[in-house]
C-alpha cells in the first residue's frame, strides 16, 4: 500500500506537467496551423485566427479529460466514482493555473511564446509537428479507446 502512494503522486505530477505544457504550447500550435492552411483555405484560416479561443478550448478540454479519465483509472481503478474523478480534474486544473499564474507574477510568463522562443519556434513552427500537438488529446483517446475494445474481445 505505501509503495502505491509514491506511485499514485508519480502518476499526479506527470498528468499534471503534461497539462500545464498542453496549455502553454496550444497557442503556438495552432497559429502555426492556421498559417500553413491559410494559402489552400482562406477561410479556415481567418475563422481559426479570429476564433483562436475555441479550438484552444476544445484541445485543452480534450486533453484534461484524457488525461483526469486515465489518472481516476489508473489510482482508483474499477472503483472509481464521476465525483473522484471530477475532484481529479479539478485539482489539475486548479493547480496547474495557479502555478502558472504564480509565475507570471514572478515575472516568467511562460503562456507567452516569445519567452520560450527559440525552443517552441524549432518545434512548433514546423506544421507538422503543431499539427500532430493538436491532435495528441484525440489520438489519445481513440488510442485507449481501440486497446479497450480489443480488451473486451
Amino acid at each position: 500500500m505505501a509503495r502505491s502512494i509514491p506511485l499514485k503522486i508519480t502518476y499526479l505530477f506527470l498528468a499534471w506537467l503534461l497539462m500545464v505544457s498542453y496549455q502553454i504550447f496550444t497557442q503556438t500550435a495552432l497559429t502555426t496551423v492556421a498559417s500553413s492552411v491559410g494559402s489552400s483555405a482562406p477561410l479556415l484560416a481567418s475563422w481559426i485566427n479570429s476564433n483562436a479561443n475555441v479550438p484552444i478550448f476544445i484541445c485543452s478540454f480534450a486533453w484534461m479529460f484524457v488525461l483526469s479519465s486515465l489518472i481516476s483509472i489508473f489510482m482508483f481503478g474499477k472503483e472509481r466514482r464521476l465525483t473522484v474523478q471530477f475532484l481529479v480534474s479539478l485539482a489539475l486544473t486548479l493547480t496547474g493555473s495557479a502555478l502558472l499564474g504564480l509565475f507570471h507574477l514572478v515575472g516568467l510568463d511562460l503562456s507567452n511564446p516569445i519567452f520560450l522562443s527559440q525552443p517552441s519556434n524549432m518545434l512548433f513552427g514546423n506544421v507538422f509537428f503543431a499539427f500532430f500537438y493538436l491532435a495528441l488529446p484525440f489520438i489519445f483517446m481513440v488510442a485507449v479507446d481501440l486497446g479497450l475494445m480489443k480488451i473486451k474481445k
